[in-house]
């Protein structure tokens, strides 16, 4: 008796044993393998990726404004210095001609024969008033290239000349060398004067280094403006007095 009992112990004990492991193995997934764990982490990345793009794209937006933004800024303020030189030049061609203020600029060329004049220009208060270059009418030794009405105060005279070296003779070296003149005369105007400056362009002679052989010169000469008087008006005063 006791061994058949034992028997039917052992038989239920193998019977339960392989549900139990069953159940077990059931209940617990298997291992990912090395593929499934790669196509999970594209998986992750592409559904990141957008993300990241979508800000990208907002970044370069971004940017794209800010340099729109100072484009226009920059647009405003040449417009606005222009707008400032009109009414400067405005004021200089009704302020000046009423206060009866004057200026003329003379233009004049001692260089000798050594050298020719390729180009002049002149501005006054940063604006052209004469220009000239080899080809065109021919320039006199002296010529005014400025003569006009202008407003009481400061002014400044710009002027720029371009020469060539001939070269002859023991001086061949100088043959197309060129020497570029640059230089600037700031002067005073006041209420009732004519001011007359002079540019003039002079060589220092072979004593010196061919760089600084040749200069600009300025000289100023202040008068006073006497405004021409119409005969008629000047005739109806007078019989109005008598």
């Amino acid at each position: 008796m006791r061994g058949l009992f034992l028997s039917l112990i052992i038989y239920s004990v193998l019977l339960l044993a392989p549900c139990g492991t069953g159940q077990a193995q059931e209940a617990t997934p298997p291992p990912a393998t090395p593929q499934e764990k790669t196509a999970d982490q594209y998986s992750e990345k592409a559904e990141t990726a957008p993300e990241k793009g979508d800000t990208n794209s907002d970044q370069d937006f971004s940017l794209k404004l800010r340099n729109l933004e100072e484009k226009i800024n920059s647009l405003k303020d040449k417009v606005f210095r222009a707008k400032q030189r009109l009414a400067i030049l405005q004021e200089t061609v009704l302020s000046g001609a009423l206060a009866g203020a004057r200026c003329s600029a003379l233009h004049v060329n001692e260089v000798g024969s050594a050298f020719d004049l390729l180009s002049v220009l002149y501005y006054l208060d940063e604006a052209p008033i004469f220009k000239w270059v080899e080809g065109g009418p021919e320039l006199k030794p002296e010529l005014t290239v400025f003569d006009g009405s202008v407003v009481p105060g400061p002014h400044h005279l710009s002027v720029y000349m371009v020469f060539r070296g001939r070269g002859y003779g023991i001086f061949s070296y100088m043959e197309g060398y060129t020497f570029k003149l640059k230089a600037g005369y700031s002067f005073n105007v006041e209420e009732g004067q004519l001011v007359e400056v002079v540019a003039a362009a002079k060589d220092r002679g072979s004593v010196v280094k061919l760089d600084n052989r040749l200069y600009i010169s300025f000289d100023i000469d202040k008068k006073v403006f006497e405004q021409k008087v119409d005969a008629s008006s000047t005739d109806k005063k007078e019989k109005s007095v008598e």
